[in-house]
């Protein structure tokens, strides 16, 4: 127990998106096995009871009661019941998740962390959270399990640091440059004075995504944001994210999303109106 005052000062990142939670789910179906898949979004998984597996493109991972693990965008995977199987999770997407993932570690090469009892009441709480406040509820468990994760997870060591720093540096560029229609690996390369395919070796290795995968993302992040704001033209908005093709856009967005722009805006309005 702590006998004196703790006073942490906590940084201010530059550049800060939001996180944006998409689902909170208990999921008691059974799973069955039938090839791996892929998910749009960054998703998180607690397993309430029984035992799962988790197959990814390298290996086969056995889940247990109080595991957390993860799903990335555009890394194929698939979930299976083995006995009495259950689990929440919440699948979300945004700039600031992405940073916290790369500065805790957390990559398709370690999505399972084990023995996560201490976060079941807090999933617990959060999942029967009144709706009104399910975005609140949700952002909060999932920070609260980043938080979690961070004070289990060792520190980098210095050997890493500087391609921490690296990713970094390319993930602000591409922040800041999202809505440029002539974003290129090439005028990235040049900016951070890099070779190129050096630039897409390490980023791919350490988040998992590609960088113009990652750029589709903040992209799709930031046209999701414009339409919960109440802009109607599809055509406006994927100018100003960065698509000078309003087709071309919608079938990213779609790809990513599960749905069209206009039936997200649908989906937006019917639930401004609920509430």
């Amino acid at each position: 127990m702590l006998e004196q005052n703790v006073c942490r000062f906590v940084p201010r990142e530059v550049n800060d998106h939001s996180i944006h939670t998409v689902h909170f789910v208990l999921e008691t179906k059974e799973q069955i096995y039938t090839g791996l898949r892929l998910k749009s979004l960054y998703t998180v998984y607690f397993v309430l009871q029984g035992t799962g597996k988790l197959h990814t493109r390298g290996e086969v991972l056995l889940l247990k009661q109080g595991d957390i693990f993860f799903s990335f965008p555009a890394e194929p995977f698939a979930i299976e019941s083995v006995a009495d199987f259950k689990y929440m999770y919440i699948s979300f997407l945004g700039a600031r998740g992405n940073r916290i993932m790369d500065k805790l570690g957390i990559s398709p090469k370690a999505p399972l962390y084990s023995d996560c009892w201490e976060l079941e009441t807090v999933w617990n709480q959060g999942l029967l959270s009144p709706t009104e406040i399910s975005d609140i509820a949700s952002e909060a468990v999932l920070l609260h399990t980043f938080a979690y994760l961070g004070g289990r997870l060792p520190e980098f060591s210095s050997r890493d640091e500087g391609r921490i720093d690296l990713i970094s540096m390319i993930q602000k560029y591409v922040d800041e440059h999202f809505s440029d229609p002539d974003f290129s690996l090439e005028r990235l390369g040049s900016e951070l004075k890099y070779n190129k395919k050096y630039l897409s070796t390490v980023f791919k290795r350490h988040v998992g995504v590609g960088i113009v995968e990652y750029l589709h993302t903040v992209r799709i992040q930031h046209a999701c944001t414009m339409l919960r704001q109440g802009f109607s033209s599809v055509s406006d908005v994927a100018f100003r994210c960065g698509y000078p093709d309003a087709q071309y856009f919608s079938k990213v967005f779609k790809r990513r999303m599960t749905i069209s722009p206009r039936e997200y805006m649908a989906s937006v309005r019917s639930a401004t109106t609920i509430q």
